[in-house]
């Protein structure tokens, strides 16, 4: 008797604890709070290329479709369509439920308008590139097409989009999905340039409303019960920080104040963390790769063999404890029949401090120099450790000082774009999943090239990769692309990321996807 009852009081209290836990995750009503280590340079899609923004803008807009968790095209505003069977055409069909937050409906013509602005080039859209697939985009892009009408994208009706591609794109409904190509409200832009802004002014199209925005302090984003799939968003709203401090990033974690951390992003990794703490770690490997870059634009660093002096001389085991980089496109990113990074096995260069010794003098001898010149390093929040690793690698092993300079996120990307730097800490991830995704950024044409390196013969390999339909020979074309920038040296690789985050265990379905974005919209707690 006395068993069966200690048995039924465990079993009771196992059943309140339970109950309790999901009282408490019910009475937070839902609520995920997590902290970004920077402000979003901007919410409009057509004027950012960095995480950050990414990070909010994928909860309060959607394109026409979007990835899964590991990269597979799914419907969004799109329901349906169709291609042509030479692969150059493509009619989407949209959801007559997707309807922007003032109420209105979401229309084809909104679809066209926002590809449109993003061409134009007094809109100065950082990625613009993006979508040079389509039929009269770059030459509408720079000046040879007057008539935007020509561009590849048209509204046959209020709810079907019209696309033709310059060529057959494989990845076309990868670059769909990308932030570059959402739709934005006309009536909205025109009436107000800064219209993405401000909480008051934001109208997106998305799972979230954008509730509330004080820079350096919280974003606010608020379930939107008129969103077309509302009934899959669990989240009632989510509290975004900004925070770029460690110490208090963990403590905020610790305290319960936040329920998720980029822990990473910050330099917290699970082995400076106590037991508890250590269960709490989630490790990704998205496609993604952490460099320094070069303005090739400023001597010295206009001698490739100064660049290949300084990228040989640094022991990447030492620098990172993620996997090291030799090459530009990281694991993950697909080939032909096997991930890019497999079927493109050449050594490009390889760690010799001897022969970046013989280099770096032959370098200065070319430039007429005696001794290496007053040289800068910048980088932002959250990379003094591998900075300065790598500079103290340079002092020992080259004989060269090389200064540091910590900037502020927004500082670091305004000052590469204007080549304003001399070395700067750099990273990318896939937008989408093919090698073109990193390999276009360092073209002539790319808006992302921000080292002042520019190439015909990689131009030219790229361009016609991008236009090749056979995936064989469409890998070849990228690796000769990668082995010529390689041989330039016009970054310097050092480590394939490896993502950490911290996450309570009431959190659910939140994650990083293949490309390093995070996913909250599928979210709940429990």
């Amino acid at each position: 008797m006395i068993k069966r009852i200690i048995t039924w009081v465990l079993c009771l209290l196992v059943v309140m604890t339970g109950l309790a836990h999901d009282s408490w995750a019910a009475g937070r009503e839902q609520i995920f709070r997590f902290n970004l280590y920077a402000n979003p340079i901007s919410l409009d899609p057509a004027l950012t290329a960095e995480s950050t923004s990414d990070v909010v803008i994928r909860g309060i807009m959607e394109g026409l479709v979007r990835t899964g968790k590991n990269g597979e095209i799914q419907p969004a505003v799109a329901k349906s369509w169709t291609v042509s069977q030479d692969g150059k055409t493509y009619t989407f069909k949209l959801r007559s439920a997707a309807v922007w937050t003032n109420k209105q409906k979401v229309k084809a013509s909104d679809f066209e308008y926002a590809w449109k602005r993003v061409l134009n080039p007094a809109t100065g859209s950082p990625q613009a590139y993006m979508l040079f697939c389509l039929a009269g985009a770059e030459d509408y892009y720079n000046g040879k097409l007057k008539d935007s009408g020509q561009i590849g994208v048209k509204a046959v009706d209020d709810a079907t989009l019209q696309v033709t591609l310059r060529s057959r794109t494989p990845y076309f409904l990868q670059l769909a999905a990308t932030r570059s190509y959402f739709p934005v409200n006309p009536a909205v832009v025109k009436k107000n340039p800064n219209w993405a802004e401000s909480a008051q002014t934001f109208v997106g199209n998305g799972p979230f409303t954008l509730t509330k925005w004080v820079q350096d302090q919280e974003i606010v984003l608020t379930k939107n019960v008129a969103y077309f799939s509302a009934g899959d968003v669990h989240f009632k709203q989510v509290r975004i920080g900004i925070q770029n401090d460690p110490d208090k990033e963990l403590a905020s974690y610790k305290d319960g104040s936040i329920d998720w951390s980029q822990a990473s992003e910050l330099n917290i990794y699970p082995s400076s963390l106590d037991k508890t703490m250590r269960n709490d770690a989630h490790t990704y490997n998205p496609a993604s790769t952490y460099y320094f870059v070069f303005n090739v634009t400023k001597p010295p660093f206009d001698n490739v063999n100064i660049r290949r002096a300084l990228a040989m001389s640094i022991v990447r085991e030492q620098v990172t404890g993620a996997t090291p980089a030799y090459a530009f496109v990281p694991p993950g990113i697909l080939g032909a029949k096997k991930p890019f990074r497999e079927e493109a096995t050449a050594a490009y260069f390889k760690e010799d401090t001897a022969k970046a010794r013989e280099l770096l003098k032959k370098g200065l001898q070319e430039e007429g120099l005696t001794k290496f010149p007053e040289t800068t390093l910048i980088y932002n929040e959250g990379n003094e450790y591998i900075s300065s690793t790598v500079t103290r690698m340079w002092e020992e092993t080259l004989g060269i000082e090389v200064n540091m300079e910590e900037q502020p996120w927004e500082e670091l990307l305004s000052n590469r774009m204007a080549l304003n730097y001399d070395i700067a800490r750099a990273g990318w991830s896939a937008d989408y999943n093919d090698p073109a995704s990193f390999l276009e950024i360092f073209t002539s044409w790319s808006t992302d090239n921000d080292s002042g390196w520019s190439n015909p013969q990689y131009d030219a390999y790229m361009r016609s990769a991008m236009q090749t339909a056979d995936p064989s020979a469409r890998m070849k074309l990228y690796r000769q692309a990668e082995q010529l920038l390689m041989d330039q040296m016009v970054i310097i690789p050092l480590h394939y990321f490896k993502t950490y985050a911290l996450q309570k265990s009431y959190v659910h379905d939140v994650y990083y996807n293949y490309s390093g974005g995070l996913v909250y919209w599928d979210g709940y707690l429990k």
